[in-house]
């Protein structure tokens, strides 16, 4: 899959991104079960929230992959939110080094999930006691950092 998105869209996406976006991990709890242990696995994402669902048609469009989510209004005579979301890591990581050098508030962002997918394509499958030891510090590590850096308020 090869993105075909020109110079003019890719700084006008790296600019959403900078002013309605988020670059972040989740992290989700695996219970025990017979086969494995509980452990926590990380996923990347990025997410765009807006209000005008034809914007984040149209990112989607210019992206050619990801998905658009209408959130669930709280508040009476508030407008509606949408999201648009990109979770798969294949297709992050052709996109996100691509923005990275337009981005203005979110460039550390982008680059720590930048080495979080490459951490995680380059980890070796290790079976037995000490499985994912190594990568798994590393991906809390860069979990932590982002926790730090999207960190809202004071």
């Amino acid at each position: 899959m090869v993105l075909r998105m020109n110079k003019k869209e890719i700084i006008w996406l790296a600019g959403f991104i900078d002013g309605e976006g988020y670059i972040g991990i989740t992290s989700q709890r695996k219970k025990e079960n017979r086969q494995q242990s509980a452990s926590v696995h990380y996923h990347p994402y990025l997410i765009i929230t807006n209000s005008n669902l034809n914007i984040l048609k149209e990112i989607k469009k210019v992206v050619g992959f990801g998905h658009i989510y209408k959130l669930s209004q709280d508040i009476k005579n508030h407008k509606h939110a949408f999201q648009y979301k990109l979770t798969e890591m294949e297709k992050l990581s052709m996109l996100l080094p691509i923005l990275q050098p337009y981005l203005r508030l979110k460039q550390r962002q982008c680059g720590l999930l930048v080495n979080f997918i490459n951490t995680r394509k380059n980890a070796k499958r290790i079976y037995g006691p000490f499985r994912g030891a190594t990568s798994y510090t590393i991906e809390e590590d860069i979990y932590q950092k982002l926790l730090i850096l999207n960190k809202r308020g004071l």
